[in-house]
Order: structure tokens, then sequence, then C-alpha cells
């Protein structure tokens, strides 16, 4: 395939799905009055839609961050003793 034929596929392609999205977003809303509208929501509802559940979200993580945090592991206290090999033992690999 030439690079002309590619770049005519791609073109087509974006066309056909823009078509195609169109389409699908202008058959999302009824035409006339055949639907009553419902009913509006104030501000303070959609606040608490939004914004509450990001909220809750924030502390549900925090919350199993904290839980599986836990510091169980506690290093060994530094020693002063070094430890040496002699020329006569191997060295253990």
């Amino acid at each position: 395939m030439r690079t002309p034929a590619r770049v005519l596929t791609v073109a087509l392609s974006f066309a056909v799905m823009f078509v195609a999205g169109t389409a699908a977003a202008m058959a999302d809303a009824p035409t006339g009055g055949a639907w009553p509208d419902g009913e509006k929501k104030s501000d303070l509802d959609l606040l608490l839609l939004f914004g509450g559940g990001t909220l809750v979200l924030f502390v549900v993580v925090a919350l199993f961050g904290l839980l599986t945090a836990r510091n169980n592991y506690v290093p060994p206290a530094p020693s002063t003793e070094l430890a040496t090999t002699s020329d006569n033992a191997p060295v253990q690999h």
C-alpha cells in the first residue's frame, strides 16, 4: 500500500466515523414536544452528585491506603562486628 492510499484511507475513515457519530448525537434528543422536560436539578443537587461522589471516592481510597500500609517490618539494629572471611574459607554466593 502506498502513502497516498494510506492517507486517503485514514481521511475516509475519519469522515465516515464523523458522520456516524453526528447522526448518533442527533438521534439522542427527541424532536418536538413528544416528551416532557424532566425536573430541573438545583445547583446543590448537582454539587452533591458530582462533588460528593468524588469526595467519597477520595475518602475510600485514603482509608484503603491507610489500612494496607501498615509498618510491620522492623530492621535489625546496626552491628559493630564486621563479617570477614579468611583466605582458607570459600566465598559463599
